[in-house]
């Protein structure tokens, strides 16, 4: 029998032929397209979404863009119930073509600069900040007179820029524009019978009320503007001691119970909107806490005031602190609780030289400052806010808790808070 001939293999050669390739890997669960859903289920999951996440929502794609801003979507916010306050902030600076507009949002990527004041629970909370907008380039306008009606901003008339290069170059304006705050766009109005600049301005009954800043001689020196019928009107003439007086001298306006009142240094106007006719009261803004008339008590609101429940409330300056006042039916009283707020806005540049804007969004006040410190080598300052709950004690006394404070943008120094102001969308 011949001999078997055997070829033993070397162990690392028998591994390596045992080894075999390993399989591909399965290829990863493809992610469902945006684009498989139809856009009402979207719709009514963004609905319930606060608006303050719709800035940041807004990055994830075009269709995402176009959804936030569509009709249909305020629809259904309104269907359900889901509507809120927002704050708009405008921004004025010699820089910018025309003044920039900001809406308050939620910023996930980052924390609040500064803690509660007064912790009750720590955990960590996401931070504000300003979001811009569109702005309304061909209407460089930086006129104080800007008022809401529903989700609407009406800035209303002049001063107008004439030359980037020559910003305290102005001239007055009778055009009206109108930013939509569900879409972020701009529409013209109708203008103004008369060019205007820092227009005395009030909603009431869904008319606007514009008085003054126009010559003394030029007619109509007051109008009204119905929303309804997109119209102007002139109102009476108010008589040669109220334009003499010149609107850039009145402090304040204010509807009160069917009345257009305005307030200067010396005596106290009002315009009845039922009767067409101008009243004039003694007694200064100053000294005059209330009015009687026909057995009607009108009490005097100053222009920063807001209202929250029918209390109003308004920041005043004193010679070292700023402090914030309620005020019902009874006299003007200091909000409590708020000394670590005082501290904190003096320290971080808050003061009667730099403004200061308080509004009543959602139930709470809001404060916004601008916090600019003298020795500041970047030559920018900073824009604060804080969110200020209310509540008033079984003495009736009103105290306030600070729930967040946060830097929400950074400007150069010579950019101005204009406006401040809460749209319902």
């Amino acid at each position: 029998m011949a001999p078997m001939n055997l070829q033993i293999e070397p162990p690392e050669k028998k591994r390596k032929n045992m080894t075999s390739p390993l399989p591909p890997p399965p290829p990863p669960p493809s992610c469902p397209s945006f684009s498989l859903f139809p856009d009402e289920i979207f719709v009514n999951c963004l609905a319930r979404i606060s608006r303050m996440y719709y800035p940041t929502l807004s990055i994830i794609s075009k269709s995402f863009r176009s959804l936030l801003s569509s009709t249909e979507l305020y629809a259904a916010r309104s269907h359900i119930g889901s509507t809120e306050q927002c704050l708009y902030v405008c921004l004025s600076d010699e820089s910018y073509q025309s003044p920039q507009w900001f809406t308050l949002c939620i910023n996930p990527n980052r924390t609040l600069t500064v803690s509660t004041i007064k912790k009750k629970k720590k955990k960590k909370t996401v931070g504000k900040s300003l979001a811009a907008i569109p702005s309304s380039s061909n209407f460089p306008s930086v006129s104080e007179s800007t008022l809401v009606v529903g989700s609407d901003i009406y800035v209303i008339g002049g001063p107008i820029k004439t030359e980037l290069s020559m910003p305290k170059c102005t001239r007055p304006s009778s055009a009206v524009r109108i930013l939509d705050c569900r879409t972020h766009t701009w529409r013209d109005a109708p203008s103004m019978i008369v060019p205007r600049n820092h227009a005395l301005t009030c909603f009431y009954d869904g008319k606007i009320y514009v008085m003054g800043g126009c010559g003394e001689l030029e007619e109509p020196w007051a109008e009204v503007f119905d929303t309804n019928t997109q119209t102007w009107e002139p109102l009476s003439d108010p008589g040669t001691e109220i334009r003499n007086i010149g609107s850039c001298t009145f402090y304040t306006i204010k509807e009160i119970k069917g009345k257009i009142f305005f307030w200067n240094p010396n005596r106290t106007y009002a315009y009845d909107t039922s009767q067409d006719n101008w009243e004039s009261y003694a007694g200064s803004w100053e000294s005059t806490t209330c009015l009687i008339d026909g057995g009607v008590e009108y009490y005097y609101i100053p222009k920063s005031a807001c209202e929250i429940d029918g209390v109003w409330y308004f920041i005043n300056h004193g010679p070292f602190h700023f402090y914030l006042w309620a005020k019902d039916e009874a006299d003007w009283e200091i909000i409590k609780g708020l000394y670590s707020l005082r501290q904190l806005y003096k320290r971080n540049g808050g003061s009667i030289r730099n403004t200061t804007k308080l509004v009543s969004c959602g139930g709470k006040l809001l404060l916004l400052w601008e916090g600019y410190m003298k020795h500041n080598p970047n030559n920018r300052k900073k824009i604060w806010c804080a969110g200020i709950t209310l509540k008033t004690d079984d003495e009736g006394e009103v105290w306030g808790n600070v729930e967040w404070i946060d830097i929400v943008h950074s400007v150069p120094t010579q950019c101005e808070l204009l406006h401040c102001l809460v749209v319902t969308v």
